[in-house]
Formats: structure tokens, sequence, C-alpha cells
């Protein structure tokens, strides 16, 4: 946000710990000048695969 892009895409969705759509929708906070065009769920289901293998790895 403050590097001021002027959009945000990304796959997977994460409702309890993401920036975009979760607890605190940071792109959207209204305290902040700046608020980027934002596309989540771009190839979500090999997003969501990807992460889940990763952290499945590290435990």
């Amino acid at each position: 946000v403050a590097a001021r892009v002027g959009r945000i895409i990304f796959g997977a969705w994460e409702p309890r710990t993401g920036a975009c759509g979760s607890l605190w929708d940071v792109v959207r906070d209204r305290r902040l000048v700046h608020r980027p065009e934002v596309r989540g769920g771009v190839l979500e289901a090999e997003c969501a695969a990807l992460l889940e293998g990763f952290f499945r790895a590290r435990r």
C-alpha cells in the first residue's frame, strides 16, 4: 500500500491471516489514502495446493 501499487492479484484466500479480505482488509482501510484494485482467487485451487504442501512440509 505504501508503494502505491495500482493492482494486487493473488491466488488463495486466507480468511484468518490474509491481508486482503480477512480480519483486517489492509487495502480497504479508510485510514489509508491509497486503495489499489484487488483481484483474488486467481488459480485458487492450484495456489491453495501449493500453500498446503509448503506448510505440511514444514510441520
